[in-house]
């Protein structure tokens, strides 16, 4: 890891190949329009169709970069071992000029991603005849770097690795049906900032946010150069966690019937058959306090699936993801695989209504009057209908908030099934299906030696209740937040910082928490060891966004859940209103 700041921005500022094209926007925005996927860091422009079903990450991480500079996200999920394997999919480089002007403070001007305007996959590519390309003499990479430059083809659906014996070439000239000039112009953004950003406050200008993008560069070198991200030692932070897993454990087993069946069982080995005592049918509290212990365990542990999931334990992401898969799926039943494609999802794109999975809980809960409108989720692939019944149930959201969260965990494990019953690709696939049936292996056989169906009913769902905190911890950093959409210009940095808030607590409170509370700093720099947020956050975090006029929003537990019933009471109440009126109307009443 880099020990000193800017030493990663010097080791990428190195050409990794001899030399690679130039490339203007304009050839960015029509090769993007002819369906290549191009994303952009440290002006280099990557090319990665080919990778798309092979990323960890899942293929909307990439897809919503597409056409933007997206160096503090690749450089926030990536160590640098990683970024440099990444260099066979480079096969250009933005024009200087284009890229920043130093003298106006600005950087690259994005283009809208085809998967956030509805133009994924690329429509018009089958109708495109382009002329033949105009061939220039490229020059030849350097053997040694064991790199391949890749063929810029018009077939968006390939996917083949690529390969050292083709080239990549711009398109110099393209016949085009009226389509393509279609996409080209949908691929503009609009000129000026959401009316959202004038409404809420914000600068967005594109020199104050090309000033951010920089200055968290800076912080991100200082947070390597204090060797935070330095490879954890075994169990670092974890001693006293292990503890409290075992004790949790511990106590859920001495406390359910299993427990005297087992002592009679190894009694009837040792003792006269005379002696070996008689187990009574275990009484309801006995079991509701079973219940409750498991259900503790598994809040507790599901807190290390998710330091996995981002490679925040041994820092190797094949280490994590085999610890994820073993806690999250043996242990918990949650597909690792679905919670990380998800969450990757939520951490680029967090709060925003139509592409983040976190906050689209329709037919239950709207954070957003957005959600009126029946969105498209670009995540589920499927519109968000508000319907009658979702009407009702967000007018009362605020009353039936804690109830409904009483049942998540019914949601993760529903969602695991379905996403690997349907994603047939996925990394360790077969691996976490067998996780998830040894979980319900081991589960149904904790519930059969449970006397009577009630009972089975009654310990299922208070071990699943038990859970919740856990549910509400996860959306109290954002359900409270700004929903708006502020549009391409705002960087990585600002953005976290306003769609997130911390849950202040006591040190000795961390591990209720399980680093959940450190948001944050968290969504800032999401692959940090949990153990390492507090000081990340005390000591960085916190004094940069004062250096830089930015809002850290922090509160405690019952305030943050305060407002956050407070948002989900007035969007309710926006819906009343917003009946009232279509009521009114449709009795030619004018108010």
């Amino acid at each position: 890891m880099a020990n000193n700041p800017g030493l990663l921005v010097d080791q990428l500022s190195k050409d990794p190949v001899d030399s690679v094209p130039f490339l203007t926007r304009n050839q960015i925005k029509t090769s993007i329009a002819l369906g290549q996927v191009l994303v952009l860091h440290r002006s280099y422009v990557y090319k990665l169709n080919a990778w798309l079903n092979k990323h960890p990450g899942g293929e909307l991480a990439i897809l919503h970069f597409v056409g933007r500079d997206a160096t503090d996200e690749i450089e926030a999920y990536h160590p640098e071992k990683v970024i440099k394997q990444m260099r066979p999919f480079i096969v250009g480089k933005v024009v200087p000029e284009e890229w920043e002007d130093k003298k106006a403070g600005v950087g690259w001007k994005p283009l809208n991603p085809p998967i956030q305007i509805g133009l994924w996959p690329m429509p018009c590519t089958d109708e495109i005849h382009p002329e033949p390309l105009r061939k220039k003499p490229e020059p030849i990479l350097r053997k040694s770097d064991h790199l391949a430059i890749l063929d810029h083809t018009l077939d968006h659906n390939s996917r083949s690795i690529p390969d050292s014996s083709k080239n990549f070439r711009t398109i110099d000239h393209v016949t085009s049906s009226t389509r393509l000039d279609e996409v080209l112009s949908a691929l503009e953004p609009a000129p000026d900032p959401p009316q959202e950003a004038f409404q809420e406050g914000y600068d967005l200008s594109p020199a104050r946010q090309k000033h951010l993008s920089n200055s968290y560069r800076v912080l991100h070198d200082k947070i390597r150069a204090a060797g935070l991200y330095r490879a954890p030692q075994p169990f670092y932070g974890y001693g006293p966690d292990l503890l409290r897993y075992s004790v949790l454990f511990l106590a859920f087993f001495l406390t359910h019937p299993a427990f005297p069946l087992l002592k009679r069982y190894l009694a009837s080995f040792l003792l006269d058959p005379t002696d070996v005592p008689f187990v009574e049918t275990p009484s309801t509290l006995r079991c509701f306090v079973s219940a409750v212990f498991l259900g503790l365990w598994w809040h507790q542990i599901t807190f290390v699936a998710h330091d996995a999931g981002h490679s925040g334990i041994t820092g190797d992401w094949l280490k994590d993801r085999l610890i994820g898969i073993l806690i999250g799926n043996f242990l918990g039943g949650i597909s690792i695989g679905w919670w990380c494609d998800n969450h990757d999802v939520h951490h680029l794109v967090t709060n925003h209504p139509e592409h983040d999975p976190d906050i689209q809980h329709l037919p239950f809960f709207a954070i957003s009057t957005k959600f009126f409108k029946s969105l498209r989720s670009t995540y589920y692939k499927h519109t968000m209908r508000f319907n009658r019944f979702a009407k009702f149930s967000v007018k009362h959201q605020h009353q039936f908030y804690y109830f409904i969260m009483l049942f998540a965990r019914f949601n993760l494990l529903f969602n695991s099934c379905l996403y690997l019953a349907t994603r047939k690709k996925q990394k360790m696939r077969n691996l976490e299906i067998a996780g998830i049936i040894f979980f319900w292996v081991y589960f149904g056989f904790i519930l059969s030696l449970l006397p009577g169906i009630p009972t089975r009913i009654m310990f299922l769902l208070v071990s699943f209740a038990v859970t919740s905190p856990l549910h509400v911890q996860i959306v109290l950093s954002h359900f409270a937040q700004s929903t708006a959409d502020l549009g391409l210009n705002e960087c990585f940095a600002h953005r976290q910082i306003r769609t997130t808030m911390d849950v202040s607590c006591p040190p000795w409170l961390d591990f209720l928490h399980g680093g959940l509370h450190m948001q944050v700093t968290h969504h800032l720099f999401p692959r940090l060891p949990r153990h390492r947020l507090r000081l990340a956050s005390e000591r960085f975090v916190q004094p940069w966004c004062r250096q830089e006029g930015l809002t850290y929003s922090s509160m405690g537990f019952v305030q943050g859940n305060s407002k956050v019933l407070g948002t989900l009471q007035e969007v309710g109440k926006q819906l009343k209103i917003l009946g009232t009126v279509a009521s009114a109307q449709a009795h030619g009443l004018k108010h």
